[in-house]
């Protein structure tokens, strides 16, 4: 009994140890990128693991937003993001309720129809996609951003497993006082599936303000850039298209810790909803 304790102990302190090894593989990173961002010039280029600013400056801010005006992608970014989110989790929302409903005509194909694009992934579909985007005239354009991923699989099916678990007897009430579609779909489906429609908004948040090949294929106007090209300029080639001004390395990572921002924001306000969508979406009983 006595070993059996001990060699618990062993494994719950190694197992600590190996947790805290990970977490600093991810920690570590981002407190050099902060801590660089904050920087003077000089001391940005120094290639060390910085935890701290020798001297705090807001040197690579400044040149953030006047050398390189970083705030007209973040703007674009804002857009894309906030618009591709919202008609994402609405459409998303819809589907899935369209699939909890009784037996229809054609709802097994539309159940096929809706798994097939789970198994292809974008870059197989890249040059019809274009093609497609082309012809519509929104090459150049906001909009083409937006409507790439506008649905996906995974939220389809999330929130039909999770409107599953609404109980039908709110419904039929409902049907009973004279209610429509609409109006159990907004007001009675929607409003008990905050979890759900929490989880599906964070993930696409995060797709689309993360979102690069789709930016690079279709936009070619400077003030349609959004702020992952305008990162990879800086981070990747290291020179802005147009520019032969230098940029600084605490330029660079101030703009790393600007796009980071707003994630981190989102999911501070929606964990809660967004855990609980995780388990009660995705596992049924």
């Amino acid at each position: 009994m006595i070993r059996t304790t001990t060699l618990r102990k062993l494994f719950v302190v190694v197992n600590n140890l190996i947790l805290i090894s990970l977490a600093l593989t991810m920690v570590v990173p981002l407190v050099n990128v902060l801590a660089v961002s904050f920087t003077t010039d000089l001391e940005s280029y120094e290639n060390v693991i910085k935890l701290f600013p020798r001297e705090p400056s807001l040197e690579g801010y400044k040149a953030l937003f006047q050398q390189i005006a970083i705030l007209r992608p973040f703007l674009n970014n804002v857009f894309v993001t906030v618009i591709g989110t919202f008609l994402h989790v609405i459409l998303c929302a819809m589907a899935g309720y369209v699939l909890i409903r009784e037996k229809f005509l054609g709802k097994a194909i539309l159940v096929i129809l809706v798994t097939i694009p789970m198994m292809i992934p974008f870059e197989m579909i890249i040059i019809p996609v274009y093609v497609t985007v082309k012809r519509l005239g929104l090459m150049d354009t906001l909009w083409s951003i937006i409507i790439i991923g506008v649905v996906s699989t995974f939220s389809i099916l999330l929130m039909k497993n999770y409107f599953e678990g609404i109980p039908r007897s709110l419904e039929e009430s409902a049907f009973m006082d004279g209610a429509g579609e609409l109006t159990i779909f907004f007001r009675i489906y929607l409003p008990l599936a905050k979890a759900g429609l929490a989880t599906i908004t964070i993930f696409q948040f995060v797709y689309k303000w993360n979102h690069i090949l789709p930016a690079v294929l279709f936009l070619h106007s400077v003030e349609k850039y959004t702020l992952q090209i305008v990162l990879k300029s800086l981070v990747v080639s290291q020179e802005l298209s147009g520019t032969t001004l230098s940029v600084a390395n605490n330029a660079r990572m101030g703009g790393i810790v600007f796009a980071i921002i707003p994630l981190i924001v989102v999911y501070l306000f929606a964990q809660k909803y967004f855990i609980k969508g995780i388990m009660i979406g995705a596992v049924k009983e």
